[in-house]
């Protein structure tokens, strides 16, 4: 289990987060709710960091409990990755992608014809499942994922959905998102965040189907 006990986060002498407190299942998936500008993905860079900033104008304070401390993950920005999905997979990275996409075969393919460019190269999205592909065959307990589906088309957000179903049951999976369908298919857990705060955290189905409070039937409704 992921602990986060009065977390707080931000930049320089700006926080973002204000001593959020909550548990995350471990070996499940939790979506991370919010609307632009709420927190999200500095909550994503405190996991990333274990906590601990990252040395620059980023800071974390409070407790943050993670289990392991090898993790992968698949950032919001454009990576300024020069190497090829076929170098991050290695000499296997043919069988790799059709491993990783068993589910979705039509992903493995499409993938597999770009897998010579460099990664940063990539359309929009496609580099998005390119980092995927390499978190998954890297094997890494924790999985964080920063809006995943940006860029993609009806067909590849399916082949996300599809491989984060199976994701699931193998690793721990942290995923910010927008993306209300997505976040219905995918999660085990329910993060809402909204300017720095932590409104809720609950079940998917209490989260979606029975929502208690106003706040949250605005957000999901």
């Amino acid at each position: 289990m992921i602990q986060a006990r009065n977390l707080g986060a931000g930049y320089g002498p700006r926080a973002v987060l204000a001593k959020l407190s909550f548990d995350l299942p471990w070996r499940r998936t939790t979506v991370v709710l919010g609307s632009g500008g709420s927190g999200k993905s500095t909550l994503l860079r405190a996991l990333v960091n274990g906590g601990l900033g990252d040395g620059a104008d980023f800071w974390v304070r409070g407790e943050l409990s993670l289990p392991v401390s090898a993790q992968a993950v698949v950032p919001q920005s454009r990576p300024a990755e020069s190497r090829s999905l076929g170098e991050l997979l290695g000499p296997d990275a043919r069988q790799t992608l059709e491993s990783v996409w068993a589910c979705a075969p039509a992903a493995a393919v499409r993938l597999d014809r770009l897998r010579e460019r460099p990664v940063a190269l990539l359309p929009e999205g496609l580099w998005r499942l390119a980092l995927l592909t390499a978190a998954i065959a890297s094997k890494a307990p924790l999985v964080l994922l920063d809006e995943p589906e940006v860029g993609l088309t009806g067909d590849s957000v399916r082949w996300l959905a599809r491989r984060l179903l199976m994701l699931r049951a193998e690793r721990t999976v942290v995923l910010v998102t927008q993306h209300l369908p997505l976040a219905r298919m995918v999660a085990d857990h329910v993060l809402l965040i909204d300017d720095g705060m932590l409104v809720n955290q609950a079940s998917p189905r209490d989260f979606f189907d029975e929502p208690t409070s106003p706040g949250i039937r605005q957000r999901t409704g």
